[in-house]
């Protein structure tokens, strides 16, 4: 079971609060395009989204900083993939090996002569 999604203030980003590029994050939007949208918006209906922004600049945690060595809130120690990344890179580099066999063992066939001949006949045979 993964953990749900969470929206946080984007502080890094942020022109005011975060809450815009908070959004943009929590979607995958482009920034600009969420503070378009949010300008329009509150000219559109300035009591509903100006309370709006205070009330989700209050109530959102900041986006935790990931530096190198830390975890998100409430990750465990143990990860959910068991496979060390040596052995999942052993097991990807078999299974490229076994495609490009099968890549040279196609090539073979179809560069050799008797498929060009047996194409060829073909080709003729249909006239």
């Amino acid at each position: 079971m993964t953990a749900a999604k969470r929206m946080y203030l984007n502080k890094e980003d942020a022109k005011l609060a975060g809450v815009c590029a908070g959004v943009a994050d929590y979607f995958g939007w482009s920034i600009k395009t969420v503070r378009i949208l949010w300008v329009v918006a509150t000219v559109i209906w300035p009591p509903i989204l100006i309370t709006a922004y205070v009330v989700m600049a209050w109530l959102l945690d900041a986006k935790p900083n990931m530096g190198y060595g830390q975890r998100r809130p409430n990750e465990t120690s143990v990860p959910n993939d068991p496979m060390s990344p040596r052995s999942r890179f052993s097991q990807v580099k078999t299974r490229f090996d076994r495609l490009e066999s099968r890549l040279r063992n196609m090539e073979s066939v179809v560069t050799s002569r008797g498929f060009q001949m047996d194409r060829e006949l073909r080709g003729s045979g249909s006239l």
